[in-house]
């Protein structure tokens, strides 16, 4: 696969193709089930295991949970990424109830799951959509993971569902969702796009497909990953791209010292870990929302996690409002994150 020479300058925004895919890899787990979404795997646990409870952490994508609800009765207890585990005093789940644990940025330490999730307590599900190969995901002894493979990876969809603990799986489905192909035609002319110094109309071609790809993928049922994701990442993940990750992480952390408008979330990681980004607290919603404003004129795009549309806790809102995620993946250098925190220092100053 040939690689796509960059010539226009960004940073974030949905992965582009074709990429050159780097050894070694690390192998997918096995045996496993291959989805279009994340939010698959958990919609066919639910079809399979019958919960009568699903219970979510409170600070999650709120999409995801709106979806969920229709599926089982949703219960939210307390977590958040700052916290080294959840308060278990909230989590008041019972035998064959099926409890959803986030793995939040791919840098959470060993948080006590195993020994509350024992004996048949509930059926404990871990999202390791940050890293499907943090060493929690790696050495997960949970009834099931699932990770979203297109967080991390260059692919149009994807995710996979597996079974630390041997139990049996859902059946593999067989056809792809509606809106993968869209995706793909939006990543290809992404990479057009990047490769020829950025034409604003074909910018608004590659746009127009992502947003209506999205909106197929979000309305398809239990759906299968399309050829083209599981074919991009059929050797496993490369493990040269989570090294370059986490190295970016820690260059752009240094190069923040000093910032006078946020905080790190997080500034240290387990051994291994490779965070998904450098997630970023600012002092309010107002300040937040000016510098990332600031930062996608300058061509740098940062998502949240997540925004927040329903009633929750005023903690929940406020993290909502105030945190921001900047991209450190393997498609940038040092200097890209040099670049970055002198946008950062400079929007600060306004």
């Amino acid at each position: 696969m040939t690689a796509v020479t960059q010539t226009r300058w960004e940073v974030g925004g949905e992965f582009h193709s074709p990429v050159e895919t780097p050894r070694p890899f690390h192998p997918w787990p096995r045996p496993a089930v291959w989805y279009a979404l994340g939010r698959h795997a958990v919609e066919a646990l639910v079809d399979l295991l019958r919960p009568r409870t699903l219970w979510l952490p409170d600070y999650f994508c709120h999409e995801v949970a709106v979806g969920w609800e229709g599926l089982a009765d949703v219960r939210v207890y307390e977590d958040d990424p700052r916290w080294e585990e959840p308060r278990w005093e909230t989590l008041h789940a019972a035998p064959g109830d099926m409890v959803v644990a986030v793995d939040y940025f791919g840098v959470r330490g060993e948080a006590g799951w195993e020994e509350r999730s024992g004996a048949g307590a509930f059926v404990l599900v871990e999202d390791h959509s940050h890293d499907p190969f943090s060493p929690l995901a790696v050495a997960s002894s949970a009834d099931f993971a699932f990770s979203s493979l297109r967080k991390t990876l260059p692919v149009p969809d994807g995710a996979i569902l597996w079974s630390p603990r041997g139990l049996d799986l859902p059946p593999q489905p067989r056809e792809p969702a509606d809106g993968s192909e869209l995706k793909l035609a939006a990543m290809l002319l992404k990479g057009r796009y990047l490769a020829n110094g950025g034409d604003e109309g074909l910018k608004e071609r590659f746009r127009r497909l992502q947003i209506e790809g999205e909106e197929r993928l979000a309305r398809t049922s239990v759906a299968a990953a399309s050829p083209a994701a599981r074919e991009a990442v059929i050797g496993g993940a490369p493990l040269p791209w989570r090294v370059r990750r986490a190295d970016n992480a820690l260059h752009l952390l240094g190069s923040l010292s000093g910032l006078q408008t946020a905080e790190p979330l997080f500034e240290e990681w387990p051994a291994g870990a490779a965070p998904l980004g450098v997630v970023l607290l600012f002092e309010s919603h107002e300040v937040r929302d000016r510098v990332r404003e600031t930062l996608r004129e300058a061509g740098v795009y940062c998502p949240v996690h997540w925004p927040n549309e329903r009633p929750a806790s005023e903690r929940v809102r406020d993290l909502s409002a105030r945190v921001l995620t900047i991209p450190t993946d393997w498609r940038y250098s040092a200097a890209d994150m040099e670049r970055v925190a002198s946008l950062l220092h400079e929007a600060g100053t306004r």
